[in-house]
Parts: C-alpha cells; sequence; structure tokens
C-alpha cells in the first residue's frame, strides 16, 4: 500500500524516530576507605583548652547600656531629691492652702487668659506660669486665691475645663501640703505618667488575651445556665409522670364503668 496522496499531518505519524543519543559507559570511582579516630587519640593536646573570648550580643549591650543609663540617673535623682525643699524654694510664695496647680496647658495660653478662666469661680490672687530657662512656658502653672472656699471650687468644678482647645487638669499644691511629696521630674507626682504607645506585637498580645478571658467567662455562663436548665427540666419530667399516672387512673375507671355497664345489660 503506498502512503502517497496522504496528508501531511498523516505522513507525519509515520516518520521515524531519531536515533538514540550514545552516552559514554559509566565509570565505577574507588570508594574512599573511611576508618575511626580512636588510633589518633595518642596525638591529641592534653594542655587545657585558652579561655574563651566573652562576646556581647546586640541586645545583651543594648541591655547593658540601658540599665547603665538607669543607674546613672537613679544616682542622679538621689542627689536632686536630697537638695529638693519646696518650703525654701523662692519662686514658691503665698498660702499653699489656697494655691490651684493646673497642668496640661496649651501652649498658647497666657496668664491674663488663665486668670479670666478660673476667676469665675473665686476672686484670685496670683497667677504664675512656669517657663523653662529659654523661656518657652512649661504646660503648668499656679493660681492663687482669696479664699479657701474659691480654691475649693475650682477644683472640684475646674478639673476638664477646655482652655485654647485644650481640657487642663487641676489639683491642690502638694509641693508644700503633702509631707515627702516629690514631683514627675524627681520620681513622684500622681499617676503611671508618660505611658507610650504598646508596640504591635503587644498590642496583639493584649487583645488576644483579653479576648480568650472573655471566652472564658462566655463559656461559664453557659455552664452556668446548662445546669440550671436541667435543674429546671427535672420538675417538668416529675410533673408529665403525674400527667401520665393521672391518664391511666382515668382509661382504668372508663373501662371498669363500661364492665359494669354490660354485666347489668346482660342481666
Amino acid at each position: 500500500m503506498s502512503a502517497q496522496g496522504l496528508p501531511a499531518h498523516i505522513l507525519a505519524l509515520f516518520t521515524p524516530r531519531p536515533p538514540p543519543q550514545h552516552l559514554p559507559p559509566l565509570v565505577i570511582k574507588k570508594q574512599i576507605r573511611i576508618t575511626g579516630c580512636a588510633e589518633f587519640v595518642d596525638y591529641f593536646e592534653t594542655d587545657p583548652p585558652p579561655p574563651r573570648e566573652s562576646w556581647e550580643s546586640p541586645l545583651e549591650r543594648k541591655a547593658r547600656r540601658h540599665k547603665e543609663k538607669l543607674e546613672k540617673h537613679k544616682d542622679e535623682l538621689k542627689k536632686l531629691i536630697s537638695d529638693y525643699d519646696p518650703h525654701k524654694d523662692p519662686n514658691a510664695q503665698g498660702d499653699p492652702f489656697k494655691t490651684l496647680f493646673v497642668a496640661r496647658i496649651s501652649y498658647d495660653t497666657t496668664e491674663k487668659k488663665l486668670k479670666r478662666e478660673f476667676e469665675v469661680f473665686g476672686s484670685i490672687k496670683r497667677v504664675r506660669m512656669i517657663y523653662d530657662q529659654k523661656g518657652k512656658p512649661r504646660g503648668y502653672a499656679f493660681i492663687e486665691y482669696e479664699h479657701e472656699r474659691d480654691l475649693k471650687n475650682a477644683y472640684k468644678q475646674g478639673d476638664g475645663k477646655k482652655i485654647d482647645g485644650r481640657r487642663v487638669m487641676v489639683d491642690v499644691e502638694r509641693g508644700r501640703t503633702v509631707e515627702n511629696w516629690l514631683p514627675r521630674r524627681l520620681g513622684g507626682g500622681r499617676g503611671p505618667g508618660r505611658v507610650g504607645k504598646p508596640s504591635k506585637k503587644k498590642a496583639k498580645r493584649i487583645e488576644a488575651e483579653a479576648r480568650a478571658a472573655k471566652d472564658k467567662d462566655k463559656d461559664k455562663g453557659r455552664a452556668g445556665g446548662d445546669e440550671r436548665g436541667g435543674d429546671k427540666e427535672r420538675p417538668r419530667e416529675r410533673g408529665g409522670d403525674r400527667d401520665r399516672d393521672r391518664d391511666r387512673d382515668r382509661k382504668g375507671e372508663k373501662k371498669k364503668k363500661r364492665r359494669s355497664a354490660s354485666s347489668e345489660s346482660a342481666e
């Protein structure tokens, strides 16, 4: 049979394959003989090893520097605390029991504006805004009233007052009224201080712990509800048993009545 006249795609099916590629024979290499090292133990050194050089990782270096910085700061604080005496401060004037401490003040607020805002609580004797060495405001001030009752009114009603877009915080002067009181710059003050924003990893961990505690409380509530529900179902089951007994008694009475009626009709 001749293949002439067939189309090209059919003729391609009958074309022979290419010859196989010639590869050289594999050479079997001689394996290396591996022996133990027990016979060379006598050649080892018997001298003690040299002292190991101490190496400090970056994390350890960071922790060490932080610790040194804290210790240095504590030593400086001890010296400042020993020299701190608010009663001998020449800038602290007036009656401390009539003086109001105002913090978180806007840097744009002036003494006149502060006096005008706090005059609604009573007559003011003196307003002293605190500035740093460069003449910039520190963000807090002391207001001395004429009467102690005006101080109490300002202390109760002035906290959270909005001045120049910021809500101020008020408190009594504690430096000369509270024994062994230390300001924030010496490690004292009230509250936790400047707490920075937690890292993403720490925030996720706190959120996960809060979620786990919430789920645990829910599970406890469900378990308690199931136990209460089981206790409630018991009287229901007892009530159902009573209803069944009543139905049985009624059916028995009906059967007795039918039997007595059938016997009377037979007689």
